[in-house]
C-alpha cells in the first residue's frame, strides 16, 4: 500500500504528516523509520491527522523514536495548515489532542493556534548534578527552563550534553523533561534553544517550549505576556498569554507552518513492529 504525506515545518520544527482518516494508524517502528533522517524521510515527529467526534479531525502526535506525545506546538500548526490544504477543515477550526481541543486560525503564512494553559509551574528550583536555577511548567507536555545571558553560547554538542543533565533529572519526575535555556533581549523578545524528549536531541524549534519559556520570563518579572521567541532556526514565534497563579491561561502560539515537499512510501516495505 502506498501511503501519501506531506514533510512539513514549523520555523524548522519538521514532521511527517499523514492524512489517516481510515484510521489504519502506524506502530512505533514504522513511525521511527519514517523519522530517521538516513535511511528514511526524516523529521523531528510524525502526524496523523484522524477523524473526531468532537471537533474537525484528530491531530495524533509521535516523536522521531515512535513514543507518542500529548501535545507538540508546532506539529499543531503544521496540523492545521495540512487539515485547512487538504479541505478537512476551514481556515478556522478546531481539532482534538490526548492534552485537549486545540483551537487553530490560519493567517496567511502565520498559523495560529491555542494549546491550552501552562500549569504546574515551579520556579527558581535546585537540582542535584545541575549548576544554577531550573524553573519548570507544562504545556500539554513538560519543560525545564533555565535563563542564561547568551542560550546559545555552547555549541550543539555541548548544549545537549548539558540539557542531557537535566533531561531525566530525578527532580522533575519520572517522565522527565524538554529543556529549554533562554536569554533576554528585552520586555517583549527573548532568544531560546530546545532539547527534545523522544527526539533526545536538540531542535530547531519547539512550540510548546516557546509558551513555557514566555510564562516562566513573565513570573520572574523579566517580560511581558505578548512576546517574540527566536529560535535555533532563526525563525521567529509568537507567544501570548493570560497570566495565572499556577502559570498561564489562554496560551497562543503563531509562526510559519510550511510544506516543504510531498510523497509517498511503501507501507508493506516500512512497516515495522
Amino acid at each position: 500500500m502506498e501511503v501519501p504525506f506531506a514533510k512539513m515545518h514549523g520555523a524548522g520544527n519538521d514532521f511527517v504528516v499523514i492524512d489517516d482518516r481510515a484510521g489504519r494508524g502506524l506502530p512505533a517502528g514504522s513511525v521511527a523509520a519514517l523519522c530517521d533522517r538516513r535511511r528514511g524521510v526524516g523529521a523531528d515527529g510524525l502526524i496523523l491527522v484522524q477523524t473526531s467526534a468532537a471537533a474537525d479531525f484528530r491531530m495524533r502526535y509521535f516523536n522521531s523514536d515512535g513514543g507518542e506525545a500529548d501535545m507538540c506546538g508546532n506539529g499543531a500548526r503544521c496540523a492545521a495548515r495540512f487539515a485547512r490544504d487538504a479541505g478537512i477543515a476551514g481556515t478556522t477550526m478546531s481539532f482534538e489532542t490526548r492534552a485537549g481541543i486545540v483551537r487553530a486560525e490560519i493567517d496567511g503564512a502565520l498559523v495560529r493556534v491555542r494549546i491550552g494553559p501552562v500549569t504546574g509551574l515551579r520556579l527558581r528550583l535546585t537540582l542535584g548534578g545541575v549548576p544554577g536555577e531550573v524553573h519548570f511548567g507544562m504545556c500539554g507536555v513538560p519543560h525545564a527552563v533555565v535563563v542564561d545571558r547568551d542560550a546559545f553560547a555552547l555549541a550543539r554538542p555541548e548544549f545537549a550534553a548539558f540539557a542531557r543533565r537535566i533531561r531525566g533529572n530525578p527532580g522533575l519526575g519520572p517522565a522527565g523533561a524538554n529543556v529549554d535555556v533562554v536569554s533576554v533581549a528585552g520586555r517583549d523578545r527573548c532568544a531560546y534553544r530546545t532539547y527534545e524528549r523522544g527526539v533526545e536531541d536538540e531542535t530547531l524549534a519547539c512550540g510548546t517550549g516557546a509558551v513555557v519559556v514566555a510564562t516562566v520570563l513573565a513570573h520572574l518579572g523579566l517580560a511581558d505576556a505578548s512576546l517574540a521567541c527566536e529560535t535555533s532556526g532563526g525563525d521567529t514565534l509568537f507567544v501570548d498569554f493570560v497570566p495565572g497563579p499556577g502559570g498561564a491561561e489562554d496560551t497562543r502560539l503563531a509562526g510559519p507552518a510550511v510544506v516543504s515537499f510531498r510523497g509517498s512510501f511503501s507501507l508493506e516495505d516500512d512497516e515495522r513492529s
